[in-house]
């Protein structure tokens, strides 16, 4: 049997409080790992992975079917150019909404953030079915819906990043697919819905549709920390059980004490000026590899030096010298925090989900360069970025928002944008997400226009999610392949989209037009499954929450104006084709800017060796 004792001195003065921890005494002191997340790489995973992939489902299945809606909207309010605010407005907000969303899931985490995302989205999009005016269905349809749908999204990707870790890349490709799979089953359920309902009875239901998102997001059940078995903590563990039992005996017995300074030990002698052995709790398990059984004994002894008031609600906090204190907030927990920035302690609730740097990375971890430097060990290549973030950022995090205003500041941290690379990533997105969502609003109401019937249009509408689907899948695979440049590939499919989308007013047979959609669909599949593989691979893993963050900006301005934009050419115009040629040369042309990218990169860092580029 392995004793080991420990002993927690409680000491009374000028009505503070200091708990002292005296080194343990054992005659053997068990090695304990020290606690950190491990990705499961499966197990429960897949749970998670089947949550997220319904989400994407629903919720980019109502995003991406908002062309459906165009024309009884039209009919419904009589006001062509202004309509398209509703879906732009949508499309838009979940992806402004990401910095603050990512804030909010870093304190609150994932599931509680969706579920309660999934309620604004379908409150919101049932009152908008009752709406009167146009501007009451653009704010609740589009703005608020919008927002929600932020607070889903967003969740659902990075709950995927923190349970995988060697799969990441086919996880994340199999989670995003649903994006497809909603954009190809949605349509055709919507079509007989308008039909027999009306678009007021349709929106009511896929209020209902999207309600659903807070069952899936239900099962984003927290990852808690595990023993890193290659490192040894000499540390006393103590489960919570323990710990609980620790407050709250010494609670009770210094609100005894308070109350009368003249108390007698357990041997019934009074001393009033020397230490008063409350109370041994000790605690016993078998250790797993040895088979013996560890006995671990705590003594709370009392330090009565004044009559100071002990708040029994009142936290407190081990330093890394070894002593406790007062942390001041109003709780009613034991923390311990570790000496080392790579080993914290086990809370009841998982760490945040950007305490993984690389959460939004939808490539294989195990590929970085900065994690090779490491010996190809993730957990300390991340505890060293998180131990370089909590340096910058130990004053903020003091306060109780310090983890949700620590990564709202860090993704949206304007310094990058003095790099001229990084600007020019982001003129690029923006080019990119302007045009990307105007054929979703567009085509079906344009192919109608050239004889096709509703049902056709239709599948015109659809195809373009059969291979947004695939390609997801197939271009997160080839991602991992180390000759596979990601820049080569991403701006190659927007050229071909672009150029595509520019000829498409040409076109006038349904083979043509689901030709257009199925080469569509894979360029957008490339650009969506590629953003944070090619922001890594420029500024490296420590800057990718910052740039991501604000490209999330610059691509949910482009998605708000952009659909807008391309209505009112249709209207000045007279013509449809006009919305085609906007986007498709938006597409194209972002493509061919970011081909020089790395070469701006280079130069970058010869004429501005101190920017924010050239630090990785």
């Amino acid at each position: 049997m392995v004793k080991t004792t420990a002993t927690y001195v409680v000491d009374a003065h000028d009505g503070e409080e200091k708990v002292a921890l005296k080194p343990p005494s054992s005659e053997k002191t068990p090695a304990r790992a020290a606690p950190i997340v491990v990705a499961p790489d499966g197990g429960y995973g897949w749970v998670i992975l089947v949550a997220s992939f319904a989400i994407n489902v629903i919720v980019d299945g109502i995003v991406f079917s908002f062309g459906m809606l165009l024309n009884p909207l039209i009919e419904q309010f009589s006001q062509e150019a202004v309509v398209p605010w509703a879906g732009s407005l949508q499309s838009g907000c979940y992806l402004l909404a990401g910095p603050v969303v990512s804030g909010l899931c870093n304190k609150y985490g994932a599931r509680l953030v969706s579920v309660v995302g999934s309620f604004i989205v379908a409150a919101a999009m049932a009152t908008s079915a009752f709406a009167s005016e146009l501007w009451q269905f653009i704010v609740l349809y589009g703005l608020v819906s919008g927002i929600g749908f932020g607070f889903v999204y967003l969740p659902a990707i990075v709950i995927v990043g923190v349970y995988f870790d060697k799969r990441r890349a086919f996880a994340t490709g199999l989670a995003v697919a649903g994006s497809g799979i909603g954009g190809f089953m949605f349509p055709p359920i919507i079509e007989p819905l308008l039909e027999y309902y009306g678009w007021r009875g349709t929106v009511l239901i896929m209020a209902g549709i999207a309600l659903n998102c807070a069952i899936f997001a239900a099962l984003f059940r927290p990852l808690l920390p595990t023993h890193r078995p290659e490192e040894a903590d000499t540390e006393m563990h103590r489960s919570e059980s323990f710990l609980k039992r620790i407050e709250a005996a010494r609670n009770a017995r210094i609100n005894m004490l308070n109350s009368n300074m003249d108390v007698s030990d357990q041997e019934g002698a009074v001393t009033p000026r020397q230490g008063i052995h409350l109370e041994n709790i000790t605690e016993s398990e078998m250790e797993p590899e040895s088979g013996q059984y560890s006995v671990k004994t705590v003594e709370i002894t009392y330090q009565p030096r004044s009559a100071g008031n002990i708040n029994e609600s009142d936290a407190i906090r081990m330093s890394s010298t070894g002593v406790l204190h007062r942390a001041g907030s109003r709780e009613r927990s034991l923390e311990r925090r570790f000496s080392s920035s790579s080993r914290k302690s086990i809370p009841s609730e998982s760490p945040a989900p950007f305490t993984k740097p690389d959460v939004l990375y939808s490539g294989s971890v195990h590929n970085l360069p900065e994690v090779r430097q490491f010996g190809g060990s993730i957990h300390d290549f991340r505890a060293s970025l998180n131990a370089i973030d909590a340096e910058k950022n130990a004053k903020r995090n003091k306060s109780l928002a310090g983890s949700a205003r620590r990564i709202i500041g860090q993704m949206l941290d304007v310094s990058l944008l003095r790099s001229p690379t990084f600007l020019l990533t982001c003129v690029t997105s923006f080019m990119t997400l302007a045009g990307f969502f105007v054929p979703f609003v567009f085509i079906k109401a344009f192919v109608s226009e050239r004889g096709i019937t509703d049902s056709e249009a239709t599948w015109v509408l659809m195809s373009i999610s059969v291979t947004n689907t695939i390609g997801r899948i197939v271009v997160g695979f080839i991602s991992d392949m180390p000759k596979v440049d990601p820049i080569v590939v991403a701006c190659s499919a927007l050229i071909v989209g672009g150029i595509c989308t520019v000829f498409f007013p040409l076109m006038s047979t349904m083979a043509l037009f689901v030709t257009y959609a199925l080469i569509f669909g894979l360029s957008i599949s490339a650009f969506a499954a590629l953003r944070s593989i090619i922001l890594v691979d420029l500024f490296g893993i420590a800057m990718l929450n910052n740039s991501f963050g604000l490209q999330m900006l610059f691509q949910g301005i482009a998605a708000l104006v952009g659909s807008p934009i391309a209505g009112a050419l249709a209207k000045a115009t007279g013509s449809k084709d006009s919305t085609f040629y906007f986007a498709g040369v938006l597409i194209g042309v972002s493509g061919a800017l970011l081909f020089p990218a790395k070469l701006v990169l280079r130069w970058e860092r010869r004429r501005f060796p101190g920017s924010a580029a050239s630090k990785r």
